[in-house]
C-alpha cells in the first residue's frame, strides 16, 4: 500500500493541481497550450536526445520487446475497428476512431512520469525504444485510414505529402534520431549541454502532469455509453493483461522489460481519439463519438490501473529471479552496475 501511495499521490496530485488551477481561472487556456507545447516540442525532445546519447543501447534491435507490445496493440486496434463497424454499426471513419481508443495510450503526459517514478531511470531506454514507434505508426496508420474514408479525400499524392510532412517535422522523431547519432558517434554531449538537458529532463514529469490535469477542464462527459464501456474494457483491462501474458509466458522477457511494457499498456487513452474525431468528423464529435465520455471514466479507472500495474508487474517479476537482475522486493537498486540491457 505504501508503494502505491508513494507512486500515485505525487503523480495524480500534480494533475489535480493543474485541474484546480485551470478550473478556477488561475491558469488560463493560453497558459495550458503554452505549457503543453513546451512539454511536447521542447522538454521531451531535449530529454530524448540526452537519454539516447548517454544510454547503453542494445547491440541488436530488441524485436522481442517490440513484439510484446506491438502485436497486442495492433490486434486490439483491428478488433476495435471491427467491433465498432459490425456490432455497433458505426461508419468506417467512426470505427477507426474507436479502434484507436482501444489501443492508443497516453504514453507521454502520463505514462512517462509514471514509469520513471515507479521503475526508475533504468526504464528510460526500453520505454523510449517502444515509444519511438508508437506515435509514428498510429498517427500514420490512423491518418491514412481516415483520409481514405473521407468522401472527398484528395489525390494519393496529397495524402502522401501530408503524412511525410508530419513525420519529418515531428520533434520526438527528430530527437530520437539525433540522440542515437550522438551515441553511435561516441562524441557525447558537452558538459554544459548535458547539464542543460538534465534540467529539461527534470522538468518533464511535473510539467506534463500539470498540463494533463489542466487540459481536462476543456472536456465533459458526453457520448455513447455502451461503446465507451467496450473501449475502457479493451484498453485498461484486456490490453495490459494480453501484453503481460505475451511478455512473460511466451517471449519470457527480462523483468525490467516486462514492467515497462505492462505499465505502458495500462495507460488510459487520453484525448488523441477525440482530437482525430474533432478534425475528421463532419458531425458534432461530442454526440457522435464515445471519446469524450470514456476520457473521464478512463481517468478514474487509471487511478487503479496505473498505480496497481507497477506493483502487479513487480510481484510477477519477483517470481522470475528478480534478485538476479539487481531488483529486490519490487524496487530497483540504482547501482552503476545495473543498466537497461545487461
Amino acid at each position: 500500500m505504501n508503494l502505491i501511495v508513494d507512486i500515485a499521490l505525487p503523480i495524480f496530485g500534480l494533475g489535480i493541481l493543474g485541474y484546480v488551477a485551470s478550473r478556477i481561472g488561475f491558469f488560463p487556456e493560453q497558459a495550458v497550450d503554452g505549457l503543453s507545447r513546451f512539454v511536447f516540442d521542447i522538454a521531451v525532445p531535449i530529454m530524448l536526445v540526452r537519454v539516447f546519447a548517454n544510454s547503453r543501447l542494445p547491440e541488436n534491435v530488441p524485436w522481442d520487446l517490440l513484439a510484446s507490445f506491438y502485436i497486442p496493440i495492433f490486434s486490439f486496434y483491428v478488433i476495435g475497428i471491427a467491433v465498432s463497424r459490425y456490432i455497433f454499426k458505426r461508419t468506417f471513419m467512426q470505427s477507426v476512431i474507436t479502434g484507436l481508443g482501444c489501443a492508443f495510450g497516453n504514453l507521454v503526459l502520463l505514462g512517462l512520469p509514471l514509469t520513471l517514478r515507479s521503475v526508475g531511470e533504468e526504464a528510460a531506454v526500453p520505454y523510449f525504444i517502444v515509444l519511438s514507434l508508437h506515435g509514428i505508426s498510429f498517427y500514420m496508420l490512423t491518418t491514412i485510414l481516415l483520409e481514405l474514408g473521407r468522401p472527398h479525400r484528395g489525390s494519393s499524392t496529397e495524402i502522401s505529402s501530408r503524412i511525410l510532412t508530419a513525420l519529418l517535422t515531428n520533434p520526438i522523431i527528430i530527437a530520437i534520431v539525433v540522440g542515437i547519432v550522438i551515441n553511435i558517434s561516441g562524441v557525447g554531449l558537452p558538459s554544459p549541454l548535458d547539464q542543460l538537458a538534465e534540467y529539461m529532463q527534470q522538468a518533464v514529469a511535473p510539467c506534463a502532469l500539470f498540463a494533463l490535469g489542466a487540459s481536462l477542464t476543456r472536456y465533459h462527459i458526453a457520448g455513447q455509453i455502451r461503446e465507451s464501456a467496450f473501449i475502457i474494457m479493451m484498453k485498461n483491462i484486456l490490453f495490459p493483461m494480453t501484453v503481460w501474458f505475451l511478455a512473460w509466458e511466451i517471449l519470457e522477457l527480462e523483468p525490467l522489460w516486462i514492467m515497462v511494457v505492462v505499465i505502458m499498456a495500462a495507460q488510459p487513452v487520453g484525448v488523441t481519439p477525440f482530437i482525430f474525431a474533432e478534425r475528421y468528423m463532419s458531425v458534432d464529435p461530442w454526440r457522435q463519438q464515445p471519446s469524450c465520455f470514456h476520457q473521464w471514466y478512463q481517468c478514474l479507472l487509471s487511478l487503479l490501473s496505473c498505480t496497481y500495474s507497477p506493483r502487479w508487474a513487480c510481484s510477477l517479476a519477483d517470481e522470475m529471479s528478480f534478485y538476479e537482475t539487481g531488483i529486490e522486493s519490487g524496487y530497483l537498486l540504482k547501482t552503476p552496475e545495473i543498466v537497461a540491457y545487461n
